[in-house]
């Protein structure tokens, strides 16, 4: 068991005898954590090793493990979740903007089942909204964004802190551009299970170009009369052929 862990897995537990499986998948745990692995990688290695070693106690102690990791990721979603809804709640429509957070706290879920096609799609959507000046241009900004639109690679780790991105133009464009992510009969985004709504996340995700926050109400009640513009942010959204919309 032991040498297939060092295998199939890259971690070397030694040579020393241990109880029984359910020790050896402590062991093997505690050495991932050692190792500086994130909880994505550590929950892909949990399950890579239960697809290597056959042995039930440790197969099910390995998958218990996976089972925390999951409810420690949901409840801190929550907590978090709870705290930026805290925060952002009762704003007056009125109020100066504050400075806005280097990072982004809530994120949006996808409306489409998630593939490396559509996460390239929605990256090129990112780099043309640089190219047309309505994002500015920032390491890692196609990732983080995509990220905060819900869409994340195989093996990405989810709890991976997202910077805000700049938007470049008013909070009426911002509005229309992500009402048509969420909009039409072939929405990109959608709210996140738990989120407390689409402009609390929106507002999460992005400052203005002085580095401002959105406030949630400025950019719910959003108007934008000129019809050309509009039509053109629609024409930004991703239409990848076969995609498939997750109800």
């Amino acid at each position: 068991m032991i040498e297939s862990i060092k295998r199939y897995c890259d971690v070397d537990l030694g040579a020393q005898p241990y109880q029984d499986g359910s020790a050896l998948a402590e062991a093997f745990y505690r050495a991932l954590v050692a190792q500086g692995k994130d909880y994505a990688e550590q929950r892909h290695l949990l399950i890579r090793a239960v697809d290597h070693v056959n042995e039930l106690d440790f197969g099910n102690a390995c998958l218990d493990r996976v089972a925390r990791i999951d409810d420690f990721r949901q409840r801190r979603a929550a907590v978090v979740d709870h705290e930026v809804a805290k925060r952002n709640s009762g704003v007056p429509k009125n109020k100066d903007w504050a400075t806005g957070e280097a990072y982004a706290t809530l994120r949006f879920a996808p409306a489409r089942e998630v593939c490396d096609e559509l996460c390239d799609a929605v990256e090129d959507m990112v780099a043309l909204m640089v190219k047309e000046n309505y994002l500015e241009a920032a390491a890692d900004l196609p990732r983080d964004l995509r990220q905060g639109l819900g869409y994340y690679r195989p093996g990405e780790d989810p709890l991976r802190r997202r910077r805000t991105a700049r938007w470049l133009k008013g909070q009426n464009v911002l509005h229309c551009w992500i009402a048509a992510m969420l909009g039409g009969r072939d929405p990109l985004i959608r709210v996140a299970p738990g989120a407390p709504g689409c402009w609390v996340t929106a507002a999460s995700l992005f400052i203005d170009r002085q580095g401002k926050a959105f406030t949630y109400s400025r950019l719910e009640h959003g108007t934008l009369k000129n019809q050309t513009l509009k039509n053109w942010l629609h024409t930004t959204i991703p239409q990848v052929p076969n995609s498939t919309v997750l109800i």
